[in-house]
């Protein structure tokens, strides 16, 4: 039978659009030291590097950290070093921009600590180590209370950690306050929620998350895993495929296929979808 449990792709920091990122916030730049007087260091600057080219990001950043640059420097170098592979310097890094004082200037504000806290718990996941990011992820989460995008990215470090009734407690609280939250979230509560044995709570939530993007790849992969398990093998396969006709190259559609091989082979399917 199908894989019953399936940890949903994360939101990779490195293919977030860097345009949105908090370093850009407000007009910031470093006074060059001694030998600089015509070279001026920005944030918009660096982060235009980073996705193209991360090593003269890097070496950027780091220039400006010698000169005098502040928090808006060490947040380009982290996520840099994202790019880079180097996610587990990168995730310390951007938890300490988070975590530690001193708090000053326009990026110490709550709401540029929060989006930096999701990158965190994202430079953590891919570092290997989900506890981390939820730590980071709680300490946001009390500066900032209700913030969707923090506890989405909790709520996926809760789920690598097999921690699903975390997560129902989690998103089941934010969705009942905002039930006008995003896709993602009732995703991972559908997941969390099947994961748990909820069934009728997660079909009813994936639902949710279909309504608001009926071309989700991660949504379709879910309901497909949803209706499997409660028998409907033609319904999964049809979500299954429709994971690997809108996005054949991603992650959820590696699980789609490892699926369908998979319900292929399970002579009950078969005869489940006999005419």
């Amino acid at each position: 039978m199908p894989q019953a449990d399936k940890t949903l792709s994360t939101l990779h920091v490195h293919e977030q659009p860097r345009a949105a990122s908090p370093g850009q916030v407000g007009d910031r730049s470093a006074t060059p030291g001694a030998g600089h007087a015509a070279a001026a260091w920005t944030a918009d600057a660096c982060l235009a590097m980073v996705g193209e080219d991360p090593f003269g990001a890097r070496d950027y950043a780091q220039d400006w950290l010698h000169h005098g640059g502040d928090r808006s420097a060490r947040h380009c170098h982290a996520l840099a070093l994202i790019e880079l592979g180097d996610e587990q310097t990168a995730a310390q890094e951007l938890d300490d921009l988070v975590t530690k004082e001193p708090f000053s200037g326009p990026d110490s504000s709550a709401s540029v600590r929060a989006i930096m806290a999701v990158e965190a718990v994202d430079a953590w996941l891919a570092a290997g180590m989900p506890q981390n990011a939820v730590r980071v992820a709680d300490y946001a989460l009390a500066i900032r209370p209700g913030d969707e995008a923090l506890s989405v990215a909790k709520a996926r470090a809760l789920l690598e950690l097999n921690n699903p009734q975390a997560v129902v407690a989690e998103l089941g609280a934010l969705v009942a306050h905002t039930p006008t939250a995003g896709a993602e979230a009732y995703v991972l509560l559908a997941s969390a929620e099947r994961r748990c044995g909820q069934l009728d709570k997660a079909r009813e939530h994936v639902a949710r998350a279909l309504a608001h993007a009926p071309e989700n790849p991660a949504a379709l992969l879910e309901e497909g895993i949803i209706r499997e398990q409660v028998g409907d093998a033609v319904g999964a396969r049809t979500d299954w495929q429709r994971v690997l006709d809108l996005a054949p190259d991603g992650h959820e559609a590696d699980l789609a296929r490892q699926d369908l091989a998979v319900l292929a082979a399970d002579p009950d399917a078969a005869d489940a979808e006999s005419p």
